[in-house]
């Protein structure tokens, strides 16, 4: 019996002893398990999010339309909005006959794009830059805008929220100032502050087409766009139709300034839609008016991807450019404008370029 217990004893330890060795080893790899854990976390938040921007869709842009549910009288807007500044005198007060102005649809915090085009383009044609006051950031930016007002004396100002949903309010406004201050002009170009407007072509554009009622860049059997993350999103209780038969693009047109009243009161009957264009030239000039949209590929909503002075130069529209473009084009435009006083046919040979797949 006592030899029993010795063998127990002696054979006993060494499994308490296993037992402690393998209970430590477990705590060791768990305790690395988890600062492995710990260390790979951070990264993989990193990749979770960077997968779920690559696969999920983002958040869907700011489309606040709830404005269009309790009101869609433009009469009733205008009537509404008051003109906080204005250029006084204006280039309209002297002259009996003006062929053509230009309005530019800007932006408060928009100086640069403003400044480029005051310095380019904008020396060679009566131009004005009309728009409403700032959401964010109000005052500050405001006083801003009411020295540059004050100073350079080309600016129209009007008391309604600056935003891309009521570009529709701004164009009929620009309508508006126009009739009151400039009624003797031949053309309103309406355009905005990211076109660089070629005032030579444009000219030549208007000249070619003396009677015409609304000139631009034509958009036929063009789709509406029903996902509610596409910026030139329209829902269907604002516009019934899918399919818009013709319209003119946005970015640059002439609007003959015989019709410029006549579309101003039929756009008092016609409910208000986000789309600008869509809603001037083709809900009310073409379907309430059924007024003549005539094309010109020149007046162009796109942009070169072939960088050459001629390309430019036969454009009298070119869209989405930064300042530094705006000022970079120019040169080039001088430069050919220069030479085409002494020779007409310096750049008919671009004539090629101007195609649509020249263009982006």
């Amino acid at each position: 019996m006592w030899t029993s217990s010795i063998h127990s004893a002696v054979c006993g330890a060494p499994i308490v002893l296993v037992h402690k060795m393998v209970r430590r080893k477990l705590f060791l790899l768990i305790a690395l398990l988890l600062v492995s854990f710990l260390s790979v976390l951070p990264s993989s938040w990193w990749l979770a999010n960077v997968v779920s921007h690559t696969l999920l869709p983002s958040p869907p842009p700011s489309q606040d339309l709830r404005q269009f549910l309790r009101n869609r009288n433009l009469q009733s807007y205008l009537n509404n909005i008051q003109l906080l500044a204005e250029p006084t005198p204006s280039d309209c007060e002297s002259q009996s006959i003006i062929p053509m102005i230009i309005l530019v649809s800007s932006r408060p915090h928009h100086f640069e794009q403003r400044d480029a085009i005051r310095n380019t383009w904008a020396k060679k044609q009566i131009t004005y830059f009309i728009m409403g006051v700032q959401q964010s950031s109000r005052n500050f930016i405001m006083e801003g805008i009411y020295i540059e007002a004050e100073k350079l004396r080309d600016i129209i100002v009007y008391d309604f929220i600056d935003s891309y949903q009521n570009l529709t309010l701004k164009t009929a406004l620009m309508l508006q100032w126009t009739l009151d201050k400039c009624s003797q002009v031949n053309f309103l170009f309406k355009t905005d502050d990211d076109v660089f407007v070629n005032p030579w072509t444009l000219k030549t554009v208007a000249r070619e087409h003396p009677h015409a009622q609304l000139l631009g860049y034509k958009i036929n059997k063009s789709r509406l766009h029903r996902d509610v993350y596409y910026k030139h999103y329209m829902p269907r209780w604002l516009q019934r139709d899918d399919i818009i038969q013709e319209y003119l693009s946005g970015t640059g047109y002439l609007i003959n300034g015989g019709y410029l009243r006549k579309i101003l009161n039929a756009a008092y009957k016609v409910p208000l839609v986000n789309i600008e264009d869509v809603y001037i030239s083709y809900l009310v000039a073409k379907k309430t008016l059924n007024l003549t949209l005539t094309h010109d590929s020149r007046l162009s909503p796109k942009k070169p991807w072939i960088p050459l002075r001629c390309i430019y130069w036969n454009l009298a529209t070119i869209h989405s450019v930064r300042p530094s473009e705006i000022t970079s084009i120019w040169s080039s435009v001088k430069l050919v404008a220069k030479q085409y006083r002494r020779n007409k046919n310096v750049c008919n040979i671009y004539n090629f370029f101007n195609r649509d797949i020249f263009l982006y």
